[in-house]
């Protein structure tokens, strides 16, 4: 079992030195791929140092790259105040610390041995050190995300590994390749840094995409909430709604998020409804109310293909089908139709009832409740408008 000393050998102190620098040059381009969620690639250096040098190493490579980094990060802070600098810096340089130490003890459990590796078996303890440094770096920054924001940590965890797994492989191998160069020289090291970039960049870009689908179509919702004043305030209202639906039927966290996603753009289609129609005050003729049933189609269309909108196509496009099958566009019926829409149909009801319209002034809740419970079972889910009375009762 490897399980090396700490001492300031010139060894010891050049690999220190090698991989703290390449630890801080990496932990700073940091990159938020969710709120209050930060990658970075530094988790590959983090499992060379256990290699190389066992948890001592890979400690003090943290304590010395990590905290500047994070003191450079963190800067801004101050402006806060000194306890919320102090607190920001700590926590994740804690975290990181507790990280490569559960890393570094697995590694040692199971006869890691500092490289060079000469077998294919020696490359499985580092390879097992990496996915605990990921998994326990990830639990730690889920369970603050789940305090502060009451997401699950799991959620987390199935959102790196459905998006970002290519990245995660290709820092693991990284992590090998920086540890199997390491004898040959120390220097060798820093030419990893390279690919290491390549990957923070991969990162950045898909981040940076996300980022951009999502205000292009916050963009688009200003656009039509513009034009019709009721449309914006609604969309915002049906989706808190909605969510608080999904949360009472305890849907997981990553459903409760796609319906909420889906109903701030659930009206997203009525960009393509002529002023004329959509700000008419008087009744709607045959051939403009075929205008308007064409919008949950049109939203859809222009959501299809995004991943961040990925999961909520369908609950766009079937947010105004019905429970007995007499709703539009593709007259689904029960159960056919998506949960997140009739979720969302019902909550958008609501809203309609509570709202005034150009058409006519709102209803008391009182009379909103009755109407909604007219509406079960033809219009809407019965049992769902059972559930959403007992929230806004």
């Amino acid at each position: 079992m490897f399980i090396p000393k700490a001492s300031f050998s010139r060894e010891f102190f050049v690999a220190w030195l090698v991989l703290a620098l390449l630890d801080f040059l990496t932990e700073v381009y940091e990159v938020e791929v969710i709120p209050q969620r930060s990658l970075s690639v530094a988790i590959a250096v983090g499992t060379a140092a256990i290699c190389i040098g066992g948890i001592p190493l890979a400690i003090l490579t943290i304590v010395t790259g990590s905290l500047l980094a994070e003191i450079v990060l963190r800067w801004d802070k101050l402006t806060q105040g000194a306890g919320r600098f102090l607190t920001y810096v700590s926590f994740n340089t804690t975290q990181l610390v507790i990280s490569v130490t559960v890393s570094g003890l697995l590694f040692q459990a199971i006869g890691g041995s500092r490289p060079p590796y000469a077998a294919f078996a020696d490359f499985i303890p580092p390879s097992l050190a990496f996915l605990a440094y990921v998994v326990t770096n990830t639990s730690l920054v889920g369970g603050i995300i789940s305090l502060t924001q009451g997401r699950r940590i799991t959620s987390i965890l199935r959102f790196d590994l459905r998006h970002l797994s290519a990245q995660f492989l290709a820092l693991g191998v990284l992590a090998l390749l920086m540890a199997v160069v390491y004898p040959l020289s120390p220097s060798y090291v820093l030419l990893v840094a390279s690919p290491l970039m390549v990957v923070q960049v991969s990162i950045r870009s898909y981040a940076r995409l996300r980022q951009q689908a999502k205000e292009a179509f916050e963009r688009i919702t200003r656009v039509v909430g513009e034009r019709d004043s009721y449309t914006g305030s609604h969309s915002a209202d049906v989706a808190k709604l909605a969510v608080k639906l999904a949360q009472k039927l305890r849907l997981p966290d990553a459903v409760v998020e796609q319906i909420g996603a889906a109903g701030r753009v659930h009206d997203l289609g009525k960009i393509a409804v002529p002023d004329r129609i959509l700000l008419k005050r008087g009744k709607l003729t045959e051939e403009e109310w075929a205008v308007v049933k064409r919008h949950p189609v049109v939203g859809a269309e222009l959501l299809q293909g995004l991943e961040i909108y990925e999961g909520i196509v369908d609950i766009v496009r079937h947010e105004h089908e019905h429970w007995d099958g007499g709703g539009y566009p593709d007259g689904l019926a029960g159960e056919r139709i998506p949960l997140g829409a009739r979720i969302l149909a019902v909550a958008d009801v609501w809203n309609a009832l509570i709202t005034d319209r150009p058409y006519r002034p709102a209803y008391t809740e009182e009379e909103a409740r009755r109407i909604l419970k007219g509406m079960a079972g033809k219009e809407l889910d019965p049992k769902l408008v059972d559930v959403f009375l007992t929230i806004v009762e």
